[in-house]
C-alpha cells in the first residue's frame, strides 16, 4: 500500500482501460470537430444560425476546399471514429471478462490473478507478496493457463 505523500507505482488494469476508454472518447470528438470543419470549409454546412446558403457572393476569407476533398476528408473520419468505437467496445468487453473471471475465483488462484492480470505485476513480486516461492507461484499460474484463466 502507498504511503500518504508519496507518489503509487502500483498499477491497476481497471484504471488503465478507462484511461484508455478517456482517450478514445476524445480521439472521437476530435475527428467529429474534424468532420464539421471539412463540412464548412467544403460549403456542405451554412453558417451557424442560417437556413440556407447564399451562393451569390463571393466568398469571405476563410479557406475552402472541393467537395471532394471534403467527401474523402469526412470519409476517412468516419473510418477513424468507426475503429475507435470498436476499440473503445473491445476494451469494455476485455474489462467485464477479466472481472468475471477474478469473481469466479477463490484462494490462491484469485490471489495469482489478482496480481498478475489485474496489478500487473512480475512473477517474483507476485510469489514475494503471497510469501510463495517463485517457482511454486510458477506452478500454480501454469494451471491457470492450463485452464485458459491467464
Amino acid at each position: 500500500m502507498a504511503k500518504p505523500g508519496k507518489i503509487s507505482k502500483e498499477r491497476d488494469i481497471f484504471n488503465e482501460i478507462e484511461l484508455k476508454i478517456m482517450l478514445i472518447n476524445e480521439q472521437i470528438k476530435n475527428h467529429q470537430r474534424s468532420i464539421e470543419k471539412a463540412k464548412k470549409m467544403s460549403g456542405w454546412a451554412p453558417p451557424s444560425g442560417l437556413n440556407g446558403v447564399d451562393y451569390s457572393r463571393e466568398p469571405g476569407n476563410s479557406v475552402r476546399i472541393s467537395f471532394a476533398e471534403g467527401l474523402r476528408m469526412i470519409e476517412q473520419d468516419t473510418a477513424r471514429i468507426n475503429r475507435l468505437k470498436m476499440e473503445r467496445s473491445e476494451l469494455r468487453q476485455s474489462k467485464k471478462r477479466i472481472k468475471k473471471i477474478h469473481e469466479s475465483l477463490d484462494g490462491n488462484e484469485e490471489q495469482v490473478y489478482y496480481l498478475r492480470v489485474i496489478r500487473k505485476m512480475t512473477q517474483e513480486e507476485a510469489a514475494d507478496e503471497m510469501g510463495f516461492s517463485k517457482r511454486h507461484f510458477q506452478r500454480i499460474e501454469a494451471g491457470m493457463r492450463d485452464q485458459g484463466l491467464i
